[in-house]
């Protein structure tokens, strides 16, 4: 197979394959890259604040999409008067207290839930509602789960839900709600903000050009194996027809 390997023939075919397979796996980076290249321009575009109402398809009667949870977000309005209310058995750094959900009307008249954070009682100053306009940045969330349908207790809700919120305000609301992270202006006292419970939402791997990748890397490895098949082929060819001379 050497001596065979070494003649013109299989020479030029060996340069040939040599350039092929740097071809390939300069191809099959090119892909790796842009896949990378792919998942941190996604990553960068969901990772930027957008207004709130532009990630709800229909911010009172569809859902919330999936891929609006845990992406950071923005709302400007004014807080409802009357339209704020206590989750009850919300614990921040193993002390007892409440969360507090204000809803937010925006200028298309939206009500978004604003969890504005925790206060240690009901009487804290921070429940205060500011009456000034703000722009609140947060997270949006997707309704709790747990204790679905569950009546109010003392004017304190069990869980954050779109039901639960309509039920309590007497009118719709967006779905889901906003965790507060910040505010502009502040409106001091405040209550003390809570991380959100879900985190950023992630993008879909670009599948097609990780394959696209691997298969400039297949098509290099094929191409040797077949070089070597095809070369083996010959050698035995030449050797049998020795023997039969």
């Amino acid at each position: 197979m050497l001596r065979l390997a070494l003649t013109p023939r299989w020479l030029v075919a060996a340069v040939v394959l040599l350039a092929l397979i740097v071809a390939a796996f300069f191809l099959g980076r090119w892909q790796w890259d842009r896949t990378q290249a792919i998942l941190a321009a996604e990553r960068a575009a969901i990772a930027e604040p957008v207004d709130v109402l532009q990630v709800l398809a229909d911010p009172v009667t569809d859902p919330l999409p999936n891929e609006a949870i845990g992406r950071p977000v923005t709302v400007t309005g004014s807080y409802a008067a009357g339209r704020q209310v206590l989750v009850a058995n919300r614990a921040l750094d193993d002390a007892p207290g409440a969360w507090v959900v204000t809803g937010l009307r925006t200028g298309a008249g939206v009500l978004v839930p604003v969890l504005r954070g925790w206060v240690p009682g009901p009487d804290d100053p921070a429940t205060a509602v500011p009456d000034v306009v703000v722009t609140v940045s947060g997270v949006l969330q997707p309704d709790e789960l747990f204790y679905a349908g569950a009546a109010p207790v003392d004017a304190q809700i069990v869980a954050i839900s779109q039901e639960a919120l309509a039920g309590v305000w007497g009118e719709d609301v967006a779905p889901g709600f906003v965790v507060l992270q910040s505010q502009t202006p502040e409106a001091p006292p405040a209550p003390t903000p809570v991380p959100p419970t879900i985190d950023v939402a992630d993008v879909p791997f670009p599948l097609q050009n990780f394959f696209y990748a691997f298969q400039w890397w297949i098509f290099a490895a094929f191409g040797v194996f077949l070089y070597v098949r095809w070369l083996r082929i010959e050698a035995a060819k030449e050797t049998s027809t020795s023997l039969s001379e």
